[in-house]
């Protein structure tokens, strides 16, 4: 796992305490995550652009829905 997905998965389970001890599956959509609600949605997105030192556009933020959509935005964003 490499370092951005290993800091998603961390920002994750920040925001979902009942992952904590789970492995994250990063193909899990939004829908499968029982509190995946705008608030959290708003503190993932908070969580990546502070730990990463990235904005995210109003059109990225919309289409993400899963945790390997974070870290691929933000390997385009660092790239």
């Amino acid at each position: 796992m490499d370092e951005v997905t290993k800091e998603v998965v961390e920002i994750f389970k920040k925001t979902f305490p009942e992952l904590k001890d789970a492995e994250l599956d990063l193909d899990k959509n939004q829908e499968s995550f029982e509190n995946w609600d705008s608030f959290a949605h708003m503190e993932l997105v908070g969580g990546v652009e502070e730990k990463f030192g990235i904005t995210l556009e109003i059109s990225e933020v919309v289409d993400l829905d899963t945790p390997k959509k974070f870290v691929e935005i933000i390997e385009k964003k660092k790239a």
